[in-house]
């Protein structure tokens, strides 16, 4: 059986998973790890020692279910602490000319065609992570979905590419590699967790994700089957806590207690005479607050970055008619009560919390929001093979388009 491991470094959460794949291609967990995350902020590590401590233990719990020693691991990349970002996606088109007539179209014309919109999307202090046709068009007018082998004297593309900051990946790298693993594939936050827990037919008819996670909340809006928009706003549940922690001048410790057993995200769906007790700073006993306070903290923040995100895809100019599944939360924060009534009565979009899908083995556990993100990785990298397309500062440029033809390869495969 073929054996993968995968790595979520989040801000509140280091989680190791170790898979295999039957004979039947059923993807089973056979080892787990989580432990506090220590040493990473919203995606950036700030101390790499605690980084890697973090990695390791999560990663020696993982093998100790599983029996077995891992040497390599697929891993996740974000964030979203700069003005301009860490991560950020663009929607690059380019032509080449097949030949003066119609001739059929081949691998390598694909490939050239690729290669340029790579070179276009180059970006200094950047690294490209994702790769993804959105679609392709023969002699100016007809659109199809794979051109191998078709018959055509112009081929163009459409290409949805991701990037992230040269400094966050080669850092994350550099922990990775310090506890002994290598690091060999990877992929931002809401591509993995999309491929985890969105359907085929919600990307083709148009659908939002939303991973809500501790520090960050990343996104990725899909149409006609592939990413439009990926992206990432700089607030997550970890917010939430500090502002229940700084409203209700109690500490944070309190307020995650208070967020995670007693919090609802829409203030509507708490009675009046619902209340919690606290204790507050300088105070020598509980006292009694109301559900509603703590859920209006709660809402405000959840409203915030829910309009963040709208905000950001509003300003790339695609409009809400194009959502038509509506959106997926997932993530942490998916956890919280009322956090799918909330954005509902905010959008006017059907919402559905998003749990991972298409793995077996700890399902009790591994059905959870909160590790879309991991299962998501270790899918990607069982159908794919590998999930790294990126030139790396070991390899040359001709195994960099080696690797990209063999994954566009199981692009097609998939699509036929």
């Amino acid at each position: 059986m073929k054996r993968l491991a995968a790595l979520d470094i989040g801000s509140q959460k280091t989680v190791f998973v170790i898979g295999e794949r039957d004979s039947y291609g059923d993807i089973h967990i056979i080892g787990f790890g989580e432990v506090p995350s220590r040493g990473i902020v919203k995606g950036v590590i700030n101390d790499l020692s605690e980084a890697k401590g973090s990695i390791l233990r999560a990663m020696k719990e993982a093998e100790a279910m599983a029996g077995l020693k891992v040497r390599e691991v697929v891993y996740n990349v974000s964030g979203g602490t700069t003005k301009n970002g860490t991560v950020k996606s663009q929607n690059v088109k380019d032509t080449i000319s097949i030949s003066t007539k119609s001739s059929e179209i081949e691998e390598s014309h694909i490939q050239r065609l690729h290669e340029r919109c790579l070179m276009k999307a180059k970006e200094e202090g950047y690294e490209i992570v994702y790769t993804a046709p959105r679609k392709y068009i023969l002699d100016d007018h007809t659109e199809v979905k794979n051109p191998l082998g078709l018959v055509g004297s112009k081929l163009s593309v459409e290409m949805h590419v991701v990037k992230v900051s040269t400094t966050i990946l080669r850092n994350l790298e550099k922990a990775i590699r310090e506890v002994g693993l290598n690091p060999v594939g990877r992929t931002v936050n809401a591509i993995a967790s999309a491929d985890s827990v969105l359907t085929h037919d919600e990307k083709e008819d148009g659908v939002l994700l939303l991973d809500m996670g501790a520090g960050l909340t990343d996104y990725s809006l899909y149409t006609e089957g592939r990413p439009y928009i990926t992206g990432v706003v700089p607030f997550g549940g970890i917010n939430i806590t500090k502002d229940l922690s700084y409203m209700l001048k109690i500490d944070t410790e309190t307020a995650e207690s208070v967020k995670v057993n007693h919090g609802v995200a829409f203030e509507s769906l708490v009675d009046d005479e619902d209340v919690v007790k606290i204790k507050p700073r300088g105070e020598d006993r509980e006292i009694p607050i109301q559900k509603k306070q703590v859920a209006e903290i709660i809402q405000s923040r959840v409203e915030e970055i829910v309009e963040k995100v709208f905000k950001e895809i509003k300003a790339r100019g695609v409009p809400l008619n194009q959502i038509n599944s509506g959106i997926v939360v997932t993530g942490g924060t998916a956890n919280l009560k009322g956090i799918r009534e909330l954005i509902e009565h905010m959008t006017g979009l059907p919402v559905r919390i998003g749990l991972p899908q298409g793995i077996v083995g700890l399902r009790e556990k591994i059905e959870n929001p909160k590790y879309a993100t991991v299962c998501g990785l270790l899918r990607q990298a069982f159908v794919s093979g590998t999930i790294d397309i990126t030139e790396s500062t070991n390899s040359n440029t001709g195994n960099f388009f080696k690797n990209l033809s063999e994954r566009f390869k199981k692009w097609f495969e998939e699509l036929l």
